[in-house]
């Protein structure tokens, strides 16, 4: 064997040494990349799946949010022309037992007791929560314009809870990595991998509006001066034994017993509680826990609550309030009432919380209830009517000149006892 040939000899076993270590490189850069593959794809599940959940979240509170707002359309925004609220529009609501059912919405998918209620996605284009909440038969949202980035949505449903648990709402949020929260539902998962799914559920409780009702038409802890026509109080309900006022007063002048009404063969004067010693040693404060089971503060900060500020006649701003729909009110400071105003109905009442004084000079209809933490005077020299369907409370003195009528009715305390008020989140009711 000559030198060249052992050359290349020794030339041939380099290479099939350099390409057994070239495929071997080559295999791990191969296993190394199909790691690199394999956690980029589990770290995308995992940011699907974080979405998904932030959406289903959304959706929970946002549901929270609606049931405690006014009036909507059918893209869940506040409007001036909108005929209901989200609760009124979704919600069936006992006024004597508080049980609460989705309401029968035209061909609204689900069942008795759960209904799919409205469908949000948050746009790119909006840079926010774009909404659908149907008024007759259901139709999901319309998909929005692509975009570069993920658009999720989330699908709310409203579930009736388990037995015995009057004034309780489920609430059911499946959030989407899609645009259409559909293409989420499970059918449709199951041919595309790459979408993401969570589900959210919490229960909400109806906060009474009116923890205790008053038993009476007319409820004063300071003294009573009446004119010459004094005040019509009026109660025929059996279920409060006809009661009319309740005072901590020794006695009230021109209290003119033409003007009473209670229960039919039942002397008036049984319908008046004189000088009570609970009412008379209440502060404040504990004047209004008796009928509202909480402090000012605690209430006044509720989500339901609406604060209404005006200067001046404060009665167009308590209409506008409602006619959007306010149903709890809070006037901060002194209310005044100079013009004709009509405010609540039998199944929809208002609730007015007056901080300060209180003067009401003009025809006034109000059903639901007056609670005035000041001084009151209610004069109706304008020939219109100044009725009031429920009750009034007044920790303050009440001066009433001219005629003046109030109505008790048990519907009314009913409607804001177990309809009105604010739905909180149930604490340890949360579950994914």
């Amino acid at each position: 064997m000559t030198a060249q040939t052992c050359r290349d000899e020794r030339g041939a076993a380099t290479l099939v040494v350099v390409m057994v270590l070239f495929l071997i490189m080559a295999m791990m850069a191969a296993y190394a990349s199909r790691n690199v593959i394999f956690e980029q794809r589990i770290a995308s599940s995992y940011y699907r799946a974080g979405v998904s959940l932030e959406a289903a979240e959304a959706g929970a509170e946002w549901t929270l949010g609606m049931l405690n707002g006014l009036k909507i359309d059918q893209a869940c925004l506040a409007s001036n022309s909108a005929t209901d609220r989200f609760r009124d529009r979704y919600l069936t609501i006992s006024s004597t037992s508080r049980d609460i059912l989705p309401a029968a919405i035209v061909s609204t998918p689900g069942t008795a007791t759960r209904k799919i209620v409205a469908d949000c996605v948050r746009t790119e284009a909006q840079e926010g929560w774009a909404c659908n909440c149907p008024t007759g038969t259901w139709s999901a949202a319309a998909a929005p314009a692509s975009a570069g980035n993920m658009q999720p949505s989330f699908k709310v449903s409203l579930i009736s809870p388990v037995a015995n648990r009057a004034g309780n709402l489920r609430i059911e949020s499946a959030g989407c990595t899609s645009s259409i929260a559909q293409n989420c539902d499970a059918d449709a998962m199951s041919s595309d991998m790459a979408l993401a799914r969570s589900v959210v559920q919490l229960d909400a409780a109806l906060l009474s509006a009116l923890k205790v009702p008053p038993a009476t038409a007319l409820t004063v802890k300071g003294s009573i001066n009446l004119g010459t026509n004094g005040i019509g109080l009026h109660n025929s309900e059996a279920i409060s034994n006809g009661l009319l006022l309740l005072t901590s007063d020794d006695a009230v002048p021109n209290l003119l017993e033409t003007r009473l009404d209670s229960l039919p063969g039942t002397p008036v004067q049984q319908g008046l509680i004189f000088a009570d010693p609970v009412l008379a040693s209440a502060s404040p404060e504990q004047m209004f826990k008796m009928f509202f089971g909480m402090s000012l503060k605690r209430y006044v900060n509720q989500p339901a609550m609406r604060q209404v500020t005006c200067s001046g006649d404060c009665g167009p701003a308590l209409a506008a309030a409602y006619a959007k729909g306010t149903r709890l009110a809070w006037v901060r400071g002194s209310l005044d009432i100079l013009s004709a105003t009509v405010l609540g109905s039998a199944t929809s009442p208002m609730l007015i919380i007056a901080e300060g004084p209180v003067r009401i000079d003009a025809g006034l209809e109000l059903t639901g209830l007056l609670y005035a933490r000041g001084n009151t005077i209610w004069t109706n020299s304008s020939g219109q009517p100044a009725l009031l369907k429920g009750a009034m409370l007044v920790d303050g003195d009440l001066t009433v000149d001219g005629t003046v009528d109030i109505w008790y009715q048990t519907s009314v305390m009913d409607e804001l006892k177990n309809r009105a008020g604010s739905f909180v989140r149930v604490q340890g009711s949360w579950w994914n």
